[in-house]
């Protein structure tokens, strides 16, 4: 309804059609009133104490998605109300071009936000954001038009509707967001992990039931001793993974002080290395350890790995003596930089488990943003823009950052499974 709305009301300022201006205005009391319905019937489950936790965040997760659509309806009746001020015509050609533009970008973005909500779909965000900038760069355009040579009541309205558009795909955006959010699966469920996290390969099998929860019951007695130095050690692996991304962030973004950058992700490698050693060396050494022994080896290793992703990356980009970087390697690093932050936080309540959920959610989130702008980067190396040789070099270096990434999600995997079953 809301993209059917706008669609009419795009009509109606441009071809100064009032009736069909009246109309959209008039329609919007509809969409408020299935609003309001919505409402109630999400506030009538929200109250039925049948409903698990997961039905529950599903029926909150829509009930914040019904603001968004009233506003959007409210949106569309601003543009038509401008029609009945006589709006469309007195603007010039290029303006219209653009407001049409505006129009047929916006649509789309709430199109394929619907397919989102319809499908369940979790990929829709990203598709969003490219039509998202689209649309910012034509009310850009709008504006500077509206102030180069019209009337200030023209220019005034001519910015108003380019802000109804950018408010108008901010709001598709969201949904699509939320969409994401809905559809993920939930982290730290038992049943969740068990049906779908392989076992790793070479693994042990993991203590049984009743010896985990003897030792669970020793270790909250203290008759038995646990070496906690494990924790300080997992949080400064993750704090030194997190040093090295944001070394790698500032190399990708201006490709300045190659080799002053790769000096430091040298040393964080270094240091990564010397904690992984510690790890393994306490865990042959200590008679009880705060989690089984196979997920302690695992977390070593995998914050290792998110090091050296990192530091063979920037030995890359050291040796290739590359002048311009990729445009996606800056947003590939800025992703990093914020999964290693969250990933210090998730170390850092390791112990008690709190806030646990939201970092890993927040983790596989930005992995999948990671994803889309990986998928991007290939598919500028593969459009013919640029020689073969340097297709070859900078698909390594995407690819190492890739990798870097998914490291980062591997080691919040290992949490999850130390978390379930310590629970």
């Amino acid at each position: 309804m809301v993209s059917e709305t706008l669609s009419r009301a795009t009509t109606a300022l441009l071809g100064q059609d009032v009736d069909l201006a009246e109309q959209v205005i008039a329609g919007d009391q509809s969409i408020d009133e299935r609003c309001d319905e919505l409402t109630g019937l999400l506030k009538e489950g929200l109250t039925q104490a049948s409903q698990d936790s997961e039905e529950l965040e599903a029926l909150v997760s829509i009930l914040q998605m019904v603001p968004e659509l009233e506003r959007s309806a409210d949106l569309a009746e601003h543009i038509a109300r401008r029609t009945l001020q006589g709006l469309g015509g007195v603007i010039t050609p290029e303006s219209r071009g653009l407001i049409q533009s505006m129009s047929d970008v916006t649509i789309r973005m709430w199109q394929v936000a619907t397919r989102a909500y319809q499908e369940r779909s979790r990929d829709a965000g990203f598709q969003l954001s490219d039509a998202d900038d689209q649309l910012d760069r034509l009310a850009t355009q709008l504006v500077s038009q509206g102030a180069e040579g019209a009337e200030p009541r023209v220019a005034m309205d001519l910015a108003l509707i380019a802000r109804f558009y950018e408010r108008l795909g901010d709001h598709a955006v969201n949904l699509a967001r939320r969409v994401d959010a809905m559809a993920a699966p939930r982290r730290l469920s038992t049943a969740r992990f068990f049906s779908q996290r392989p076992p790793r390969a070479g693994a042990k099998q993991a203590a049984g039931p009743q010896r985990r929860g003897l030792l669970k019951r020793l270790r909250s007695l203290h008759l038995m001793p646990t070496d906690d130095e494990f924790f300080e050690l997992f949080q400064a692996a993750a704090a030194n993974a997190r040093d090295g991304a944001d070394e790698l962030s500032k190399l990708t973004a201006s490709f300045s002080d190659v080799d002053a950058h790769c000096d430091s992700i040298r040393a964080i490698e270094h240091r990564g290395d010397q904690y992984t050693v510690e790890v393994l060396r306490r865990l042959d050494t200590s008679f009880i350890t705060p989690y089984d022994r196979e997920d302690i080896h695992a977390l070593a290793e995998e914050h290792d790995d998110v090091v050296d992703h990192i530091y063979y990356a920037a030995s890359l980009i050291q040796l290739a003596h590359l002048a311009d970087p990729l445009p996606e390697l800056s947003e590939q690093s800025k992703v990093l930089v914020a999964m290693t932050d969250e990933l210090e936080s998730l170390m850092g309540g390791l112990r008690s488990g709190s806030g646990a959920r939201h970092r890993l959610e927040r983790i596989e989130h930005l992995e999948r943003e990671g994803d889309a702008i990986f998928r991007r980067s290939l598919g500028r190396l593969f459009s013919g823009e640029y020689e073969a040789l340097k297709v070859i070099v900078w698909k390594d270096i995407v690819q190492a950052i890739e990798d870097s990434l998914n490291a980062v999600e591997d080691v919040s995997d290992v949490v999850e499974s130390i978390l379930v079953k310590n629970s």
